[in-house]
């Protein structure tokens, strides 16, 4: 699905994961947007990625053809309850190069005002594919890109 997210841009997910968790005290939906890097562009435009989702998140649609402004509210509200996770699932490169790449996300986070505003919001996680592939997706694998040690992207 492609998301507005102003002046005539879109946003287009790689994938929008619906999880349901089932555990002893509740059941939760989880929904996350999946970005697959495959080191085919550089780090700059796959950090570019987070400015574009916190656009997204960040964007409200503007009433066309009223006299008075409406306030809508965040447009991505009409499609989800609540703003689903990042995920980057990273593969195509060695181990440091990947790990790299991490860190440069997590770099954007840090310095970026409106992907920091985001990241106060929305948890947002980095993996490396090979990692999935022996650990399992739910697994203790997933960086977040606010810092920490790697958790399950349920809990991050």
């Amino acid at each position: 699905m492609a998301h507005s997210i102003g002046e005539g841009e879109r946003l287009v997910a790689d994938a929008l994961l619906h999880y349901t968790v089932i555990d002893s005290e509740r059941r939760r939906k989880l929904r996350a947007f999946v970005e697959v890097d495959r080191t085919t562009m550089s780090s700059e435009r796959l950090a570019v990625k987070l400015i574009e989702y916190a656009r997204l998140f960040h964007y409200e649609a503007q009433p066309v053809g009223r006299r008075r402004p409406v306030t809508t509210g965040p447009a991505w509200l009409r499609w989800y309850p609540v703003f689903p996770r990042i995920l980057f699932v990273l593969t195509g490169a060695s181990r440091a190069r990947l790990d790299d790449r991490i860190s440069d996300l997590q770099a954007m986070v840090a310095h970026h005002p409106l992907v920091a505003a985001l990241a106060r919001e929305v948890q947002l996680g980095a993996a490396i594919l090979e990692d999935i592939k022996e650990h399992a997706p739910s697994g203790p694998l997933w960086v977040p890109l606010t810092g920490g040690e790697p958790r399950p992207w349920t809990d991050l």
